[in-house]
């Protein structure tokens, strides 16, 4: 059965498909660093939440408590309470230039309460892994995706609410509308190109996670006249047909311990470019099956974004190396054979 800390689309989708769900309100025990002010009281606030997790662990005689992501801490906290073994799915950059979670305390004391409370932690990449001392209970997962065909009628209908024409160019950025996600510096790529390219439209698709930030961008937008040039979509479901209707994915973050929009992207059948940055270059492979650049410089970008447009050739063969890449490293069965594996390890 499933715990959520809040309702939303996973807990309709695990209901839909048959899960028990429940919602156990919890705060993130860790936080990016402009909100680390906050966990002492996320500490205190969740203690009934544990008290409730270990309640249902005990109700539901469990084996085994599996968390996904290092915010939360509440199940590692109610499995050792009850004596049980947890498995915590890590996803976050913990250490570095640009760790997403900071910890009041450090990082060295948040991987150390991660392991100890943990019969086995899967990182989702290598620089993910690399944030831990060398450990047995350490497991590296790739996150898999499937490669899906897509509705053609579906792809016509978000074009025409959105305003895209027939011979229009689509750059696209999908994720969380804050500041490590880059959107910023892909608007003023678009920008820069626009008086070679006056059909290219960005397609900017996620919730918003920082208001302040999503109105400078509009007032970027405004400022350089691309109003109903730059497109926010906000969050949707279908992301496999937003996907289709773009000429390229700008994945420009430099937060992501892995990237699993490029892998959207991929299989989608998108030409994806992105930033060397975070596990993004454990994905992409430059000229393979997409294209890296070496920062998120808005310049930088166009360029690249210009080369794209101007080689289908080698937007073509990095498409096919795409698919080929899902297919043999990043599929959805693999993943899925490999938390079965780590669950199965963890029980004895």
């Amino acid at each position: 059965f499933l715990i959520v800390p809040r309702p939303g689309p996973l807990e309709k989708t695990a209901e839909d498909l048959g899960i028990e769900t429940r919602v156990v309100p919890m705060k993130w025990a860790f936080t990016e660093k402009s909100k680390i002010w906050r966990q002492p009281f996320a500490r205190l606030w969740n203690i009934p939440s544990v008290r409730r997790l270990a309640n249902i662990i005990r109700e539901k005689g469990s084996d085994l408590v599996f968390t996904n992501s290092a915010a939360m801490s509440g199940g590692a906290k109610a499995a050792k309470k009850m004596g049980v073994p947890h498995v915590w799915a890590i996803h976050e950059i913990l250490r570095g230039k640009n760790p997403l979670l900071y910890y009041l305390f450090g990082s060295g004391r948040l991987v150390n309460f991660i392991l100890k409370h943990s019969a086995k932690v899967i990182g989702n990449s290598e620089i993910c892994r690399a944030a831990f001392p060398d450990s047995d209970k350490l497991a590296l997962i790739y996150n898999g995706v499937e490669i899906k065909r897509g509705d053609e009628s579906q792809q016509n209908a978000i074009r025409k609410e959105l305003g895209i024409r027939e011979g229009d160019l689509v750059a696209g950025v999908v994720g969380k509308i804050y500041e490590g996600k880059g959107q910023r510096e892909v608007i003023l790529a678009v920008a820069a190109l626009s008086p070679q390219y006056p059909n290219l439209k960005l397609l900017v698709a996620g919730e918003v996670g920082d208001k302040s930030y999503y109105r400078r961008l509009q007032d970027i937008v405004q400022a350089n006249g691309l109003e109903g040039r730059v497109l926010f979509f906000g969050y949707h479901p279908d992301l496999v047909n937003v996907l289709k209707i773009m000429n390229v994915l700008v994945a420009a973050s430099v937060v992501e311990s892995f990237g699993r929009v490029a892998l959207e992207g991929m299989a989608a059948g998108v030409p994806v470019l992105a930033v060397r940055a975070g596990g993004l270059p454990e994905i992409v492979k430059h000229g393979r099956n997409g294209f890296l650049v070496d920062s998120r410089d808005p310049q930088e970008i166009g360029r690249a974004m210009n080369f794209i447009f101007q080689n289908p050739d080698k937007a073509k063969e990095a498409v096919e190396g795409g698919f080929k890449a899902i297919r043999e490293k990043f599929s959805l069965d693999e993943q899925v054979r490999g938390i079965e594996r780590v669950i199965d390890e963890s029980l004895g």
